[in-house]
């Protein structure tokens, strides 16, 4: 009885300290795959399963950082089911948050290349710059920005980032927590390197791509670690951008990964061969495999995994704070001055997180930025707002191209200047080669941020043919047209409201033949004008909801540098309403008049073509005065696929009449497709006339005039 007593005793000290062991959790990399610990993070809570620490890795990282501060399994989920990741990938300013200041020029090409200081066009570092992910990540971890040291955390926290200057491994434990776990997740080619307190950072996985090693070093006495990285591939496999990067990223981790899985105690695998680092359309998936994994691994021993789990004392953020400081860091060709402006924050008041983020953005949205987001330091009884910002490249390059049946085959070249010439300006400089040659430059110079008065130079040179029609839309005859002119102008421009321009201008016109005979004949004007103009359209090629105006008046008087006397009116209304998503009614009215019954030859209203109106071939009528009324149904069908089914009437002649004559009325009607393609916009149409005639129209590219608004 006594030997029995005796070992009893020495039993129960035993299993206290096994009971009593500190369990550490290693959380590895592995792009969308790394969300299968959000499976696992949820049986340890089922299970009842609390560890003393945690470190991560690129997507662990994220999730552990998540679960030190005290986030369950299933609010995690809820977290990342919440939110788009196809956003999150996506740092292009989405055109209804431009400010009016920009969309006054239209869209000219697809892609926009960097150019160095020797105006050479430069590979850029990476696909994305993370603006949206690292205000995502700002927003999950909020609560924690008072608490710079990661031991104070309800869980203990640790993780890995690699500086690309000399490759060593970096394990935070203090810092911002949003921007560390943004340094460890900067996938190379996918993100660029992330700066951080002077230096550059890319994704931890390179280094340590699963941190069991961190963990023992935390002082866990066990280690759960899940492994979610992909293993390398087979040649049949490495058939697409995505696999071959994985596997050129794969071939650094895969030593280290084997290493570190040797020290785990409990080694969770989840199955995800089917899935790629990419894979972010299926979380769920996902994360129901880190389920699986977790429950085969752990149920038979869920009984023993007991830790001594000791109480943090770090204070979150419940509510509004308090801002006694701000600063712009980064900056170095726009001034402090002007950001503070776009981001409208004072000092002495108190924000929420919504608040900080949508000023933010704001900065963002001026479209001169990589990156911009907060970062909160504890001063006195409220706290620093530190407001990090990276600038664009002030030169890019841009190559387009168009094709229609009108115009041919136009490709353009266009270099895009911000805030070189002068700060707070933008310069176009835009030459087109094809059957329309022109060569634009538009500069305008800003005097204030959000709202303000500008001033614009705008010269340019344009030629292209003219083309006569018969009754039967037959092409009869053309005629080259040659203008060359300029404008002057200085406008306001209002947030995302308004924009106005008073202007004066001079432009002369030769045409001479092509086809036929026809007498050369030339013509200049010079005046005065002014346009208004309103967007709030959510794309311009293919809107599904929004209102555009566009008002232009312009007059001349005869002697006064012009050969006739007049008064031109321009004006289109174009409203679009959604129904939902996926559908909207398109109404547009367009109206051109010179007041009186006056044949101008020189520089009337062209009318028709797909964007004009569909029954007529492009520009096949002209009139002083005219009107079309547009109705249609629009509809998405995929994601980049739309459809119209559209009514248009139209009434011209040379009287400003605005009940209906038969004689100068005419009805068209048809069906458009677009698909927004990588190349830029497809368009095909077809209409029935009024003489009950299909006209077909097709067109690729981008063939829009960008400069419409600039022109007089």
């Amino acid at each position: 009885m006594k030997k029995i007593i005796l070992l009893i005793l020495l039993i129960i000290p035993l299993s206290w300290s096994y009971c009593l062991q500190s369990i550490g959790l290693a959380l590895s990399g592995g792009g969308a795959r790394g969300l299968a610990q959000v499976g696992v993070l949820k049986v340890l809570d089922e299970y009842g399963i609390k560890v003393d620490c945690v470190a991560g890795t690129s997507t662990g990282a994220l999730i552990g950082g998540l679960y030190a501060m005290g986030y369950s399994g299933m609010e995690i989920q809820d977290m990342l089911l919440n939110i788009s990741w196809r956003d999150l990938l996506n740092d292009v300013v989405p055109r209804r948050d431009y400010y009016i200041g920009e969309k006054r020029w239209k869209p000219y090409a697809r892609y926009l290349f960097s150019l160095n200081k020797n105006f050479l066009p430069e590979i850029p570092p990476a696909f994305f710059s993370g603006h949206n992910l690292i205000n995502t990540l700002f927003r999950f971890t909020y609560s924690s920005s008072s608490c710079v040291n990661f031991d104070a955390f309800p869980v203990p926290f640790r993780c890995t980032a690699t500086n690309i200057c000399n490759g060593e491994l970096k394990v935070f434990s203090e810092g911002s927590l949003h921007e560390v776990i943004r340094a460890s997740m900067s996938l190379p080619t996918i993100f660029i390197p992330f700066a951080y307190k002077g230096e550059y950072y890319i994704d931890g996985g390179v280094k340590a791509n699963f941190p069991t090693e961190i963990v023992r070093n935390m002082g866990a006495d066990l280690i759960i670690g899940v492994q979610t990285n992909s293993g390398l591939k087979n040649r049949e496999e490495l058939n697409s951008l995505i696999t071959v990067l994985d596997q050129t990223v794969n071939f650094g981790i895969t030593a280290n990964v084997k290493s570190s899985a040797a020290l785990a105690d409990i080694l969770i695998k989840p199955e995800l061969d089917d899935f790629n680092l990419l894979d972010f359309d299926r979380v769920t998936e996902i994360i129901r495999a880190g389920e699986e994994a977790a429950r085969a691994a752990l149920s038979s021993r869920k009984d023993t995994l007991l830790v001594s789990h000791y109480p943090h004392n770090c204070e979150f953020i419940s509510d509004k704070i308090l801002v006694n400081e701000i600063n712009i860091r980064g900056n170095n060709y726009l001034s402090k001055a002007k950001i503070k402006e776009f981001l409208n924050l004072k000092t002495g008041k108190k924000y929420s997180q919504p608040e900080i983020e949508q000023s933010v953005n704001n900065v963002f949205n001026s479209n001169l930025f990589e990156y911009v987001y907060p970062t909160l330091v504890p001063s006195g009884l409220g706290y620093q707002l530190d407001v990090h910002v990276k600038e664009k490249n002030r030169k890019h390059l841009a190559l387009s191209f168009s094709y229609n049946e009108e115009n041919e085959f136009i490709a353009g070249v266009t270099v895009e200047l911000n805030n070189y010439l002068q700060r707070n300006s933008k310069m176009l400089c835009n030459l087109k080669l094809g059957n329309i040659t022109e060569i634009n430059l538009d500069y305008v110079k800003n005097f204030g941020k959000t709202w303000g008065i500008y001033f614009r130079l705008f010269p340019y040179l344009k030629e292209f043919r003219l083309v006569t029609y018969n009754e039967d839309h037959e092409k009869m005859k053309s005629v080259n047209s040659r203008e060359v002119g300029g404008t002057v102008g200085l406008g306001i421009y209002i947030n995302k409201a308004l924009i106005s321009e008073l202007f004066i201008y001079t432009f002369r016109i030769k045409m001479y033949r092509d086809i036929a005979a026809f007498d050369d004949t030339f013509f200049k004007a010079s005046g005065v004008g002014f346009k208004i103009y309103h967007d709030s359209l959510d794309d311009y090629v293919f809107p599904m909801r929004g209102t555009e105006i566009m008002t232009k008046f312009t007059a001349a008087k005869k002697d006064y540098y012009s050969d006739e006397g007049f008064k031109k009116f321009f004006s289109r209304l174009r409203i679009i309403l959604p129904f939902s998503r996926h559908f909207s009614f398109k109404y547009q009215f367009e109206y051109g008049s010179y007041f009186k019954n006056f044949d101008i030859p020189f520089d009337p209203f062209y009318i028709g073509g797909y964007e004009s109106f569909l029954g007529l071939k492009a520009r096949e009528k002209s009139a002083p005065i005219y009107k079309i009324n547009t109705l249609a149904l629009r509809f998405r069908i995929m994601n980049r696929l739309f459809m119209d089914l559209q009514y248009n009437f139209l009434s011209l002649g040379n009287t400003d009449i605005w009940l209906p004559e038969e004689d100068n009325f005419l009805h068209g009607a048809g069906i458009k497709i677009g698909y927004d393609s990588l190349l830029g916009p497809l368009r095909f149409a077809i209409a029935m006339s009024e003489e009950q005639k299909l006209n077909y129209y097709l067109s690729l590219g981008y063939e829009f005039d960008t400069f419409e608004f600039s022109r007089h």
